[in-house]
């Protein structure tokens, strides 16, 4: 219960708890050695100034007894004391703070138990009752109260102010590094490119950064060399195919020529899709799309023929993102509609901040245990693995890829209304 309600009251982010740790111990010795030098130092100064304050005034007092007024105030001017004599007092003084209150009654112990006390702005003065009448002793301030502690304190505060924004500055460009880096990795984990990232901050931080270039640049070599590889099979493969193609023109059709020759269109479909797939990493380029007629594209695309398709979506729902990879999720989950359904329903609703683009058909379905398969490269569901059916197994792992590109999510669940697949694609 307790390390759950420290977990809450803790900032989460980095800046916020290193300043923490900096400024919790600098708070607590500073208040520490405030306490120990009031407690301590300070009250002792004051307790000194208050006995010798008290000394001058018995002095004052004895000297007003034995010799006239004039003679006592010449010599009480020399210990720059000013005295008067009044006949009565106001005794509705307020001794205001603490400090105030402890040379109050230092100096009523020493002297005299009917003694008063007025603290004014620039003088203290003490009011003895003697000989029927009340004798003014005015101190200067600064005899009884000492201006350093407060000058003290203030510098403690002053540097401490100081020493927190140094830290805080130095605390920024460190964080902001590590931004950077974080920043630079979930760019390139999207698939764009890292432009002026350069390793700083402490010895630590700069470490991680050129691991990450490093890992950058090994991790592109391997790209390059997957899609270099599937280029070139493909190319030979697709060289191979067309001459099949062109043999097969030249025989008669019959059965047997004309199964050969969608066995090959099947073959040249599985190199396409191929060749896209080692493709979909390239840059992107955003701007503004609108969803509708991106939608109207993808259908004059698609083969269609023969198919019921509902579109519901306002003209005027328009995102920014990239239109290339947009065009591609949406076409390969249309067309993975079109395979299995002979209705689809495409419609697109703005929810919150995000828009929502529902793609549904009345296929058979599938599996709630397979929804999360689905998406990997070349996974079929049909277990027959027949080819003149079903794709090559890579359409909807392109699209979650390019999804993850463009910052959009993709949901798979069955449909409500055609009871079919209903794939969902989240754009933020």
């Amino acid at each position: 219960m307790i390390k759950k309600v420290v977990k809450d009251l803790l900032p989460r982010r980095l800046l916020p708890r290193l300043l923490l740790i900096f400024l919790v111990p600098l708070i607590i010795i500073q208040c520490s050695v405030i306490f120990f030098f009031y407690d301590r130092h300070w009250e002792k100064i004051i307790n000194r100034f208050s006995n010798i304050a008290g000394n001058n005034i018995n002095l004052i007092k004895d000297l007003y007894m034995k010799n006239s007024l004039e003679e006592t105030k010449n010599i009480a001017q020399k210990l720059n004391i000013k005295i008067s004599l009044s006949k009565s007092i106001n005794n509705d003084f307020d001794v205001k703070s603490r400090l105030e209150n402890k040379i109050f009654q230092t100096i009523k112990n020493r002297v005299d138990e009917n003694i008063e006390i007025d603290f004014q702005k620039n003088f203290v003065s003490f009011f003895l009752p003697v000989k029927n009448d009340y004798l003014k002793i005015d101190f200067p301030k600064k005899y009884l109260l000492s201006e350093t502690p407060t000058i003290y304190i203030l510098w403690i505060i002053f540097t401490s102010l100081v020493l927190s924004l140094i830290a805080f500055l130095f605390l920024r460009i460190q964080i902001r590094a590590i931004f950077r880096l974080a920043q630079s990795a979930e760019n390139f984990g999207r698939g764009n490119k890292i432009k002026n990232f350069k390793p700083e901050g402490a010895l630590e931080i700069r470490a991680a950064g050129n691991a990450f270039l490093k890992m950058q640049r090994r991790i592109n070599n391997y790209i390059e060399q997957k899609t270099s590889f599937l280029a070139g099979i493909s190319h030979d493969l697709g060289t191979i195919i067309t001459r099949i193609k062109l043999r097969l023109e030249l025989l008669d059709n019959n059965k047997g020529t004309v199964q050969i020759k969608k066995d090959v269109e099947t073959m040249q479909l599985f190199l396409k899709e191929y060749l896209e797939y080692s493709k979909k990493n390239n840059s992107s380029k955003f701007e503004t799309v609108s969803i509708l007629q991106l939608i109207n594209e993808v259908v004059q695309s698609s083969k269609s023929k023969n198919k019921e398709i509902k579109i519901r979506c306002s003209k005027n729902l328009k995102i920014y993102t990239d239109k290339n990879s947009l065009f591609r999720i949406i076409f390969n989950l249309f067309e993975n509609a079109l395979r299995y359904g002979s209705k689809i329903n495409i419609s697109v609703h703005k929810n919150m901040q995000n828009i929502v683009i529902n793609i549904e058909d009345n296929g058979p379905g599938i599996d709630e245990k397979l929804m999360k398969q689905i998406f990997k490269p070349f996974y079929k569901i049909d277990n027959s693995r027949n080819i003149n059916k079903s794709g090559s197994g890579l359409g909807l792992s392109i699209a979650k890829d390019l999804a993850k590109k463009i910052n959009a999510k993709i949901n798979c669940s069955n449909a409500k209304n055609l009871n079919g697949c209903l794939f969902s694609i989240t754009l933020k």
